[in-house]
């Protein structure tokens, strides 16, 4: 059984023309108020007639089909005001230069370099290279957007992905150039002379609510969060979305109550007030007292991942210190195992230390946010196919997404109704 995915992560390419009959420009459909120009139309439908799902369908067929789907890709679009979503420009731009870096270091190469090849290969500037991948991201952030409004996310059961695995597993996509990752992590905590020092001058700020000073104006003098200026607020939140141990000090709270100890959570001593509450969530406000390591503890943990990346020199030696000492867990359970990725698929912040790695070594330690990685290449390979075993979360995510895309498929029809359509190619 064949299946096109529509897969979650955005793979960005530049298309171009290929060898095919140049045809006056002209509007093939309008959708909205926004058309769909013959050129549009004619790049899909020579990229899709050389797919291998096309074999067999006439030419005819395979316009209607494609015109099909791009009328559906503008209907979604057509949700962008109707829903009010709005995507910055920053953000846009940030993902553009991800992308960028992450690509550059994906070929071992500086940006200068990469900049070259895509004068020479692509015939682009730079700037040219931005603005398309600029588009494109800006498309699939919208996108994105429409399907978390109005699909949101699907948790298919372990029965589902099995059952997707064997029916679709021909048609899964290969790995390229692919890895497989361990790692170690060593999150730099404070030393308890810290944590108790903070803890008493939260206690202090509690005796001075019980005596009566004002919530408000100890927020701003004391709290350490960008909250402060505002009282502490976090506004509503949903249940399950704060520290478990914050929320557990808010179940003992009434509306109107601050909590009668600090509560302790990995950014610090938090001070509670319950504001309000309703069926979905809870509005607190909080005084935040951070417990900020120091030079010294960074230093130990250094040292510690030091020793680990020279002696934890074998797969049975690392994967029994990451089950002890690794603070990820969602890895730490298996040896430390990260899975099997495509290189260019590594998180940007894994790709330079992954990439001077030979199967079996360690990389030296990464400090990476608030904590030092050591990683371990344990295996590379130039092509392989997904197994269960494996790949289980790929897979997962896989069926989630068909799942998704079968929902909004459903809503896509039903808006279709909602906007004009005009069709004006028909031959």
């Amino acid at each position: 059984m064949k299946l096109r995915l529509l897969i979650s992560s955005l793979f960005i390419f530049v298309s171009f023309s290929l060898a095919a009959p140049e045809l006056m420009e002209a509007v093939a459909a309008i959708v909205d108020g926004k058309p769909i120009m013959r050129s549009e139309l004619l790049e899909s439908f020579y990229r899709y007639q050389a797919m291998p799902e096309s074999a067999g369908k006439s030419e005819a067929d395979l316009k209607k089909e494609v015109l099909d789907k791009l009328i559906d890709e503008k209907v979604l679009l057509s949700r962008i005001d109707r829903d009010s979503i709005k995507i910055s420009e920053t953000e846009v731009d940030q993902r553009v230069t991800t992308h960028l870096s992450n690509l550059a270091a994906s070929q071992h190469i500086d940006l200068a370099t990469l900049e070259k090849a895509i004068r020479v290969q692509l015939g682009l500037s730079m700037a040219q290279y931005r603005d398309q991948l600029a588009e494109q991201i800006r498309e699939h952030l919208y996108m994105t957007r429409i399907r978390q409004l109005h699909v949101g996310s699907m948790n298919p059961t372990n029965k589902e992905v099995v059952e997707f695995f064997n029916a679709y597993k021909d048609s899964l996509p290969r790995q390229y150039n692919c890895i497989l990752v361990s790692h170690i992590q060593l999150d730099i905590e404070p030393n308890q002379h810290t944590i108790d020092s903070v803890r008493a001058i939260a206690d202090s700020l509690i005796d001075s609510l019980d005596h009566g000073m004002n919530w408000e104006l100890l927020a701003k003098r004391h709290s350490q969060d960008s909250t402060a200026d505002k009282g502490g607020d976090l506004g509503y939140i949903r249940k399950g979305l704060l520290d478990p141990d914050y929320e557990r000090a808010v179940a003992r709270l009434n509306n109107g109550q601050h909590s009668e100890n600090p509560v302790r959570t990995d950014l610090g001593w938090h001070i509670i007030k319950v504001i309000g509450r309703r069926e979905d969530g809870v509005r607190t406000a909080h005084i935040l007292l951070r417990t900020v390591p120091t030079s010294a503890d960074s230093a130990l943990v250094l040292s510690q991942a030091d020793s680990l990346s020279k002696s934890a020199n074998t797969k049975e030696i690392f994967g029994s210190a990451a089950k002890k000492l690794s603070k990820d867990k969602s890895s730490n359970h298996l040896g430390g195992r990260l899975g099997w990725f495509q290189r260019n698929e590594l998180d940007s912040a894994y790709i330079a230390p992954v990439s001077r790695l030979q199967a079996g070594e360690n990389s030296e330690p990464v400090l990476i946010e608030n904590a030092y990685h050591v990683f371990r290449l344990d295996d590379e390979r130039q092509v392989r196919e997904l197994t269960l075993e494996d790949d289980y979360e790929k897979i997962r995510s896989f069926a989630a997404n068909k799942k998704e895309t079968e929902k909004l498929n459903e809503l896509v029809k039903k808006w279709r109704e909602e906007v004009l359509i005009e069709i004006r190619m028909t031959e």
